[in-house]
């Protein structure tokens, strides 16, 4: 598996913008009541506006940006490398930037999403969706028919792609589970869809 980044490129401005309207909004603000006060003059209240604009462009722009693009990401990564996902390494599933896997498997179009989910402020539960993309004749649509409870858990089927969690999501056998959805796709025809011919239709109908 490649070397994944940490710090992804251009993703500053995703945190500076915020935080500099947000420094507008409160310095423009500051700005006004100080001088609305009477007591100060018009330059020291443009001055105090533009530090409640510095602070709100570093709070956002930096400490956001540091703790959750490089820290939170840099321990995302090492638990993505970990030895709970070795078979996909093994299976040349590719880590996206975005921080989840996907790969052709079988000649299935296969994409795991790790997720986290916070029960209260100091407890988190962290769990991976397994989804598979297939295709099949229009005439032919039954994908709620499909949604139901199956060996492997219950299996969502929509927009040509299913998912589901896996029942030992606390630690997954990757192998068996991508396996078994698999053996359900081909048992209901449902043909494999590549990234490409999802992405053209249904996945930017749903953008």
């Amino acid at each position: 598996m490649d070397e994944m980044q940490i710090i992804r490129k251009e993703t500053f401005k995703d945190y500076f913008k915020p935080g500099c309207a947000l420094g507008v909004i409160f310095g423009g603000l500051s700005c006004l009541i100080s001088f609305i006060d009477g007591k100060n003059s018009l330059r020291y209240s443009l001055i105090m506006g533009l530090i409640v604009w510095s602070v709100m462009v570093f709070i956002f722009g930096g400490i956001a940006f540091l703790g959750h693009e490089y820290f939170e990401r840099k321990r995302c990564i090492k638990r993505l490398k970990s030895k709970k996902y070795s078979f996909l390494h093994e299976a040349d599933f590719q880590l996206h930037s975005d921080l989840f896997f996907e790969n052709t498997y079988k000649e299935y179009f296969i994409r795991i999403l790790p997720m986290t989910k916070w029960q209260n402020p100091r407890k988190k539960i962290e769990y991976d969706i397994i989804e598979a993309y297939y295709t099949f004749p229009a005439e032919e649509d039954k994908e709620d028919s499909l949604t139901g409870n199956y060996f492997l858990g219950k299996l969502y089927f929509s927009n040509h792609c299913v998912g589901f969690i896996p029942k030992d999501w606390m630690n997954p056998n990757f192998k068996n589970n991508l396996d078994g959805l698999i053996s359900i796709l081909k048992r209901e025809n449902l043909k494999p869809f590549s990234k490409k011919d999802w992405e053209s239709s249904f996945g930017k109908k749903l953008k």
